[in-house]
């Protein structure tokens, strides 16, 4: 019987220890608060790691007179005893006025090997609301009408956005419909003009001079670009597709076209010295360089449009030696 008796009080005693374990607190910023004002209200509960808990806040309000206008996440840490603390921060106000109970928050904890569910609460907290002062010796007045607020920039910017997208959108398929019913040549921005081959090729002939290829050395490089000048020429102003022939069928292709036999000639030189520099090694002298380049140049100040002479056949077509 004796050692029944000890046991029962044996586990009083560390039921009311694991009890003193659990504490509820709360604290608030302010206990006098205008009407509608929004104060502050910090609560917290400390119990074992192990215990099952029941928060006691769960709703938008405290009481019939106090509104949660604002509550955080529950924040949980340890303490230096080995206890759970959770936290939770509350901005809470009141319509009424007057003195006003904010009445104990109940917490509710089980240990896991416990059947009796325990309760922990806080303080209960007075708070005086008063009414807004009311200077009696004015004349009563109305009520303001609704009052109009102004737009901010970041309220209007994103409708001028969507404005000028809009319009983007409207010209390109104006523009579009235009181009595909033939009304415009180009879609939007118009082609540069293609400037005339013989043109291109005098312009690449001046270059070329102004490099002085041959006069320091270089001639591979300088019989590479000028015959791709002429074959370029020869492909942009008459069609014959000189870039992917051999000289030799250049010199046939020229004959076909009927160009005169004197440029055929000293066609057949140029290329003839172009050949042996590039796949020979061969180094030409100073004059072959010469004629090389004022062939090429001469080639195209002959055979390329005269604009005075439109009326007559068309002066860049090659002309047949007479017989």
């Amino acid at each position: 019987m004796i050692i029944v008796l000890f046991t029962l009080l044996l586990a009083g005693l560390q039921l009311r220890a694991q009890t003193g374990n659990a504490k509820a607190s709360v604290n608030i910023d302010s206990t006098h608060l205008m009407i509608g004002q929004q104060v502050t209200m910090s609560i917290s509960f400390t119990h074992p790691p192990k215990a099952r808990i029941g928060w006691g806040i769960m709703g938008d309000t405290i009481s019939r007179q106090i509104e949660i206008i604002r509550k955080s996440t529950i924040d949980s840490t340890s303490t230096p005893e080995g206890l759970i603390k959770r936290s939770q921060v509350l901005v809470i106000t009141s319509f009424d006025t007057g003195y006003i109970v904010v009445p104990p928050i109940k917490f509710y904890w089980q240990l896991p090997e416990d059947t009796i569910v325990q309760i922990a609460e806080t303080e209960p907290i007075l708070l005086e609301v008063k009414a807004m002062p009311v200077d009696t010796t004015q004349d009563i007045r109305d009520i303001k009408g609704i009052q109009k607020i102004g737009y901010s920039w970041k309220e209007i910017l994103p409708w001028i956005g969507y404005a000028l997208l809009a319009a983007i959108v409207i010209f390109l398929v104006y523009r579009y419909i235009q181009y595909r019913r033939g009304k415009r040549k180009y879609f939007l921005i118009a082609p540069k003009p293609k400037l005339p081959a013989w043109q291109v090729a005098l312009e690449a002939l001046e270059t070329l001079r102004n490099k002085q290829l041959w006069q320091s050395g270089h001639y591979k490089q300088f019989y590479s670009e000028l015959t791709d000048i002429f074959r370029d020429y020869l492909d942009n102003q008459f069609q014959i597709n000189a870039p992917e022939m051999v000289s030799e069928e250049i010199i046939l292709a020229m004959e076909k076209a009927g160009f005169d036999m004197k440029l055929i000639s000293d066609c057949r030189r140029m290329l003839q010295t172009a050949d042996l520099v590039k796949f020979a090694r061969y180094t030409p002298l100073p004059d072959e360089n010469t004629f090389s380049f004022d062939f090429c140049r001469r080639f195209v100040e002959e055979t390329m449009p005269k604009p005075e002479n439109v009326s007559e056949p068309h002066p860049s077509s090659p002309t047949k030696t007479q017989q």
